[in-house]
């Protein structure tokens, strides 16, 4: 499965996009909040006797910026790196759905369940599910009864699955750890140039002794720039949270419809087939559940 080509493409493009908006709005608020920093310095400086002109300050936003050209290709290359981040966390989404899209192809062929899945993902609710189908498909065929195992009788509505929430919570963990370190060293980074400039920029048109003032005052906005860094990093959590907890309840939600209509089905309602919405992830093991469901009824 091809991640252009398979019918969760669009489930990976949109978990990949959510994950990879978060740093660029992150940027664009440590951008907007340095020229803010910028432009106060300037008045400031104007209020103290500076002769500095609005070109002045125009040089000044011009110097600092295009000090920070050559540091664009590596915030792009960032960028990317989270977008496929996001791909491999959109995977990690799906895996259970492709470990039961392989179980059900296994059954297809008329084999016993070949897919290998380690001891801690048969815990997964969708691999439970993969094994119970077996079970229904062996009942069938030998005309005996099937009976729905206790921990899926026990699924009434969403649940957490607590394998999947562990793994996913991890990597979630990484994606923010990443992004909050990189909003640091460019924040820095910026903020360097522009006390660097700014001294430059004074030197032109200030005495010694006002040049160390300024400067003092330059350095004195470390304390600043810290809330600067810390704001966004808040508020990157916050919405790395909101997602995580949006992906959650979208598989919570999923998952729990897969095992109500397979049991549905094992319990007599030959004609219950699962129906995917279309943004539902699945939509692949979906198809194939269903093509069981189809032959086991036969």
């Amino acid at each position: 499965m091809t991640l252009f080509s398979s019918k969760d493409s669009r489930h990976s493009l949109k978990t990949a996009f959510l994950i990879t908006i978060v740093p660029v709005l992150m940027l664009l608020m440590v951008v907007y909040s340095i020229w803010l920093i910028m432009v106060m310095n300037h008045s400031f400086f104007v209020a103290n006797g500076f002769p500095l002109s609005d070109e002045s300050l125009a040089d000044f936003f011009n110097y600092v910026f295009q000090s920070q050209i050559e540091y664009i290709p590596y915030i792009g290359l960032f960028l990317i790196v989270v977008f496929f981040v996001g791909i491999i966390v959109s995977h990690i989404i799906l895996r259970p759905f492709h470990q039961l899209t392989q179980m059900c192809q296994d059954l297809k062929e008329g084999h016993d369940i070949k897919t290998k899945v380690s001891g801690l993902e048969k815990q997964k609710l969708l691999i439970k599910l993969g094994y119970f189908l077996s079970d229904f498909s062996k009942a069938k065929k030998d005309n005996k009864a099937v009976s729905v195992p206790d921990d899926l009788k026990k699924v009434t509505g969403p649940i957490m699955d607590k394998v999947f929430y562990f793994q996913f919570l991890c990597v979630m963990f990484i994606i923010s750890f990443i992004t909050i370190t990189s909003l640091y060293i460019f924040t820095y980074q910026l903020f360097d140039s522009v006390v660097v400039s700014g001294i430059s920029m004074l030197k032109s048109s200030s005495s010694a002794a006002g040049i160390k003032g300024m400067t003092y005052f330059f350095n004195s906005q470390e304390n600043l720039i810290d809330y600067v860094i810390i704001i966004p990093s808040v508020i990157s959590l916050i919405l790395y949270l909101i997602i995580a907890r949006l992906l959650i309840s979208n598989i919570q939600g999923v998952t729990y419809a897969y095992v109500r209509d397979i049991c549905d089905a094992a319990s007599g309602q030959n004609s219950k087939r699962i129906r995917p919405r279309q943004d539902d992830p699945g939509k692949e093991a979906a198809d194939a559940v269903n093509q069981v469901l189809d032959q086991i009824n036969i």
